[in-house]
């Protein structure tokens, strides 16, 4: 199987400038798509992490932009968006041949990731050609394109729903480093970001982890 991860920017994406403007971290998951007349419609699921308030924000904004043809929000957030068909990016990365191995990562920093899969390269090759010659592309960077055995495949999870302190305590935990090896944080650090005692900080972090684990290691 042929596998492509890449890193762009481009200037007609929806999402991407309001993850930058928020400063929010939005995973984004493709569901479907179809054409008519002279758009595409493509559906996606996605989640918006960062500051609750601008994440409101980040919404509200998303609801006015008039390629936003469909918006629901509810644990998490649904969208039917149409871009016009003359744009050969949006064809050629929703084709059909292709599917999607992750969910698309949009950073803080107004950059997305892409990971995806083809039986074939040819499609893949054609979108790289389509996008490195866009108009609207300000950086495109191939992190891999190479023929290999898929081993890694991740998709939006429907997690239980965390009470809100379990939610910000494993998300805080999670942005400063505290799971990475070594940590970069610790629970007194952590504990003074959120305002709260040593002792509430872990309690609300072995909660939700509890709940988190399961759904994690299950067989």
């Amino acid at each position: 199987m042929w596998y492509l991860h890449f890193k762009l920017r481009h200037t007609d994406c929806v999402v991407a400038p309001l993850a930058e403007k928020y400063n929010l971290a939005i995973e984004y998951f493709p569901l479907g798509h179809y054409i008519r007349g002279k758009n595409l419609y493509y559906s996606a699921i996605h989640t918006a992490k960062g500051d609750e308030r601008k994440v409101k924000k980040y919404l509200k904004e998303m609801k006015k932009n008039p390629k936003v043809v469909k918006m629901e929000v509810s644990k998490f957030i649904f969208t039917l968006i149409k871009e016009d068909v003359a744009k050969k990016t949006y064809p050629a990365l929703y084709n059909p041949k292709l599917f999607f191995l992750k969910p698309g990562y949009n950073t803080p920093d107004g950059f997305e990731e892409w990971e995806i899969a083809c039986w074939e390269r040819k499609p893949l090759s054609e979108l790289i050609d389509v996008i490195e010659n866009a108009k609207t592309t300000e950086h495109f960077e191939i992190l891999e394109f190479k023929e290999r055995n898929v081993d890694d495949v991740y998709i939006l999870q429907l997690f239980p729903e965390l009470p809100k302190k379990q939610k910000q305590a494993i998300e805080l935990a999670y942005k400063n480093g505290y799971y990475n090896f070594p940590k970069k944080t610790d629970l007194n650090k952590l504990a003074k970001i959120a305002k709260v005692s040593k002792q509430t900080f872990q309690e609300n972090l072995k909660k939700a982890e509890a709940k988190l684990m399961p759904l994690l290691l299950r067989k």
